[in-house]
């Protein structure tokens, strides 16, 4: 970054209301920058503006570089890119349909993060942790919720029939009841 003194700044940017400009700003970071800018503006030395808004005064050094280079938009925090991901897109994508095809065959229950956990590793040499499973699949758009699993042993026919009949035989219990 080119350096600016001081003095250069304050002269070059005197005609800029920054405390109007930071009363209008809906991002805090940028309002506090914007604040402290002000508060050097004001007559106030580095130091002292900085610690206006709670800050060293090598932040308001790199703030006033910023806003010199980039204007107004400097002041804005650029886009991080955090931590690469483990599985590529395609791999994800996989993953999804490996998941959801496992549950399809299923009798009964569903599947667990350590299953799921230990498939990754066998298909993909990949290992995660629990949490991060958890952090997968919500970014996957996989829910951990599901549908009431469905017993091996459970006869459809037999519970459309009961479900049929539930209403009489309670109806029945009752008049027995009403009757002793």
């Amino acid at each position: 970054m080119k350096r600016i003194a001081t003095v250069d700044f304050i002269s070059k940017y005197q005609h800029i209301d920054f405390q109007k400009m930071a009363r209008t700003e809906a991002c805090p970071r940028v309002r506090e920058r914007l604040l402290a800018i002000f508060n050097l503006m004001s007559g106030k030395n580095r130091k002292e503006a900085a610690a206006s808004v709670g800050r060293h005064s090598e932040w308001l050094r790199q703030w006033i570089l910023r806003y010199d280079q980039s204007g107004y938009e400097g002041l804005f925090d650029h886009k991080r890119s955090g931590q690469p991901k483990y599985l590529t897109d395609k791999q994800e994508t996989e993953l999804v349909e490996k998941i959801i095809k496992l549950q399809d065959q299923r009798d009964g229950g569903r599947i667990t993060a350590e299953e799921i956990r230990q498939l990754i590793i066998k298909e993909y040499n990949v290992e995660y942790k629990h949490r991060g499973v958890y952090d997968l699949l919500y970014r996957l758009g996989l829910s951990w919720v599901s549908s009431r699993s469905k017993h091996p042993k459970s006869d459809p026919v037999v519970q459309k029939k009961f479900k049929q009949t539930f209403k009489a035989r309670v109806s029945k219990i009752k008049n027995k009841k009403k009757a002793n």
